[in-house]
């Protein structure tokens, strides 16, 4: 899918991009898993190479942000949900050229989404290709910092599940605690996904800052950016701590009530031995054994297995472990 877009009265509108001329005037031509014959479109009419989907992916600094012939080239990580739900990342990869800001990726992404909405009724102050990268960027650190406060605002409902059962001193429900964790995971990796895309998006303005010329306005809009990606780390540096605590105490909580399990076992098997002594004594098979012929031996029998098992009972009672 190609969409274009054009500055009209400072406000970014939508343009046909079947239309050769309203093409070639765009500012911004944003591309969604583009197929083979969009591709050539951009690349045949616009003069402009379009990343691959295996250069996307790469790691290296120098394959991620460079300048070459061909423009000024970043790949980001987005942050974004997966079919399931689950915490993922989607690569974008920016291409600033004669003006003309390109962006390529795999699927539609909420941060794209919402500044399409604002580009509605916001006006651009500068109307130029740089002004465009720095404000979808911008975007993406507010998107950022609201997960970050979704992440805070359920690690503190899983916080009184993990901790209600150590202060309340009440027995844990395994299956609470097995939700409880399954939550906690999938936290776990949201926040490390935040943390890897705020940590692309400084390496991003970093090398904006560094190597290309940004007017003013935007050079201290790249600088402010920076700041609240600095402000952001912390928070979430501390949330990241918190989900690896409350992990820690849930097993925890897990491993203590499975101890008291195993530790009543143990105390009943061995209240039981000494009555299975007494039992596996009268239980030989000799000729010649003194109680075979005592009329009372039977009752003697239960009575000495009563007393061996109620003797540890009463002395594990006092000492509380049962």
């Amino acid at each position: 899918m190609i969409r274009a877009f054009s500055l009209n009265n400072e406000r970014l509108i939508s343009v046909d991009e079947t239309v050769s001329d309203q093409l070639n005037n765009a500012m911004w031509i944003d591309l969604i898993d583009p197929s083979d014959d969009e591709r050539k479109v951009v690349e045949h009419l616009l003069k402009q190479p379009l990343a691959e989907e295996h250069e996307l992916e790469d790691l290296e600094a120098s394959a991620r942000f460079f300048e070459d012939e061909d423009g000024l080239h970043l790949h980001s990580f987005f942050y974004c949900l997966d079919d399931e739900d689950y915490a993922d990342i989607a690569t974008v990869g920016f291409t600033i050229r004669d003006g003309r800001l390109f962006t390529i990726r795999e699927r539609d992404l909420p941060a794209f989404r919402l500044y399409r909405m604002r580009s509605r009724r916001e006006k651009m102050m500068d109307g130029n290709a740089y002004e465009l990268l720095l404000d979808l960027l911008e975007t993406k650190i507010e998107q950022l910092a609201d997960v970050i406060e979704n992440i805070y605002a359920d690690l503190e409902k899983l916080s009184r599940v993990v901790l209600s059962a150590q202060e309340n001193k009440e027995q844990p429900n395994n299956d609470t605690f097995d939700d409880a964790l399954s939550d906690l995971t999938e936290l776990e990796d949201a926040s490390s996904k935040v943390r890897l895309c705020l940590m692309d998006t400084q390496r991003a303005l970093s090398f904006l800052l560094r190597k290309t010329r940004l007017p003013n306005n935007q050079l201290e809009q790249a600088r402010d950016i920076l700041r609240d990606i600095e402000s952001l780390q912390p928070h979430n540096e501390s949330l990241f701590q918190k989900v690896n605590f409350l992990m820690q105490a849930a097993m925890g909580f897990i491993n203590i009530e499975q101890n008291r399990i195993m530790k009543f076992f143990s105390v009943v098997s061995v209240m039981f031995l000494p009555a299975t002594l007494v039992a596996s004594t009268y239980g030989m098979n000799f000729e010649f054994m003194p109680e075979l012929k005592f009329h009372y031996g039977y009752p003697m029998a239960i009575g000495l297995m009563i007393c061996a098992a109620a003797t540890p009972y009463i002395y594990f009672k006092r000492k509380g472990w049962l």
